[in-house]
């Protein structure tokens, strides 16, 4: 009989998330939030929601970047887990690259 001792974790360990992996995550799942809402609302009034849009992406822009900067900088810190560091720098990289190829297609 195999035993379902192979599938238990345990945790012996002190260590906590970084505190810049856990900003950089909740920056990023601002940013996601501010562009789903800028693509819904764009959705709704058929593509002519100008300035309002705009200032939206370049909104989850900035967050994105500054997100993805919090998260690569919180893997200096010591003693700690770097899974939400790697989440946040990871999913903030991704909005900050599709940002762009958005703002480089409208030029």
């Amino acid at each position: 009989m195999v035993e379902m001792r192979l599938f238990k974790r345990y945790k012996f360990s002190d260590k906590q998330q970084s505190l810049g992996g856990t900003i950089s995550t909740l920056m990023g799942l601002g940013a996601l939030a501010i562009l789903i809402y800028g693509i819904r609302l764009s959705f709704l009034v058929q593509g002519h929601a100008g300035a309002y849009v705009g200032s939206l992406a370049l909104c989850s822009l900035l967050l994105s970047c500054v997100g993805c900067g919090i998260g690569l900088i919180s893997f200096r810190e010591e003693d700690k887990f770097y899974s939400l560091s790697k989440a946040g720098s990871l999913l903030c990289g991704m909005i900050a690259i599709f940002m762009i190829a958005v703002l480089l297609m409208g030029i």
